[in-house]
């Protein structure tokens, strides 16, 4: 069985609050809501190409940042863990994400009840054998230990995350069976070391100069990347030589702007 083989997408709409209340680390970038939206919009069709079926649920003016899904739950099979969010501002989030993955997808969910636990679901990376964690400002060591409760059949390890990198996934991603795309920056480095000392398992790395190159979306056999420009010659050449199947590239630039990514923007499912 291919983990990685995938029938639903859950997404969300953006909200106007988006533009000027999304959390970004960078605050000095003025985001583009119509164009922001529309990036969103190509995205969806990305993944409906992909043969999904996506269940978009409607915007929350209260949560600027409710359209990076990927943080309130974490799906591995048929099970569902509902995060309790880093920042406290997002908690309010996880609710219609449970309703949807509870009665509509019919999924086993489990709730973090330790309210000293955090997770996103950023910092989560699946590569189909194990569970690595990043251990950043948003998800804690509580939090590492629910996850490895909730998935017992998996390997889980823990990965520092750099002060200046957001998530575990804003520099790997599975790029294939086995195969994870890394980023290049000195942080990046010092993270994807500890991702090669911790792993219980071998795989194929393709290290890229940049680390937005290195999140990726891989479904059903086929890879959604970041467009040449946002990529750079050389990231988009090494990107391409080392996918074998079909491939999608998506424009994302401003999501960057609020620290988002192509794995932020939905949760994906085989139900």
């Amino acid at each position: 069985m291919s983990y990685f083989n995938y029938n639903y997408a859950l997404m969300r709409k953006m909200p106007k609050s988006f533009e000027k209340e999304a959390i970004r680390m960078d605050e000095t970038q003025e985001v583009d809501f119509v164009k922001a939206r529309q990036q969103l919009d190509n995205y969806k069709d990305a993944l409906t190409k992909l043969g999904l079926e996506v269940i978009d649920l409607d915007a929350d003016e209260e949560y600027p940042d409710c359209i990076f899904v990927e943080d309130p739950a974490i799906v591995i099979g048929k099970k569902a863990l509902v995060t309790r969010l880093g920042h406290v501002n997002r908690r309010g989030e996880t609710g219609p994400i449970k309703e949807v993955l509870q009665n509509k997808l019919q999924l086993d969910i489990t709730e973090m009840k330790d309210e000293y636990a955090t997770v996103d679901g950023g910092d989560v990376l699946f590569t189909g054998k194990e569970i690595l964690v990043g251990l950043s400002a948003r998800t804690n060591e509580k939090g590492v230990k629910t996850i490895a409760e909730t998935f017992p059949e998996f390997p889980v390890s823990g990965i520092p995350v750099h002060p200046t990198v957001l998530h575990l996934k804003s520099i790997a991603t599975m790029l294939g069976d086995g195969v994870m795309a890394v980023g290049g920056s000195s942080a990046a480095k010092e993270m994807f070391q500890a991702v090669k000392n911790k792993s219980k398992f071998n795989y194929k790395y393709v290290e890229l100069e940049r680390d937005p190159s290195a999140n990726v979306l891989y479904i059903n056999g086929k890879v959604v990347h970041k467009t040449q420009p946002e990529l750079g010659d050389n990231d988009y050449k090494k990107l391409l030589s080392n996918i074998s199947g079909d491939r999608i590239e998506v424009c994302m630039d401003e999501m960057y702007k609020v620290d988002g990514c192509l794995s932020c923007c939905s949760i994906l499912i085989n139900s």
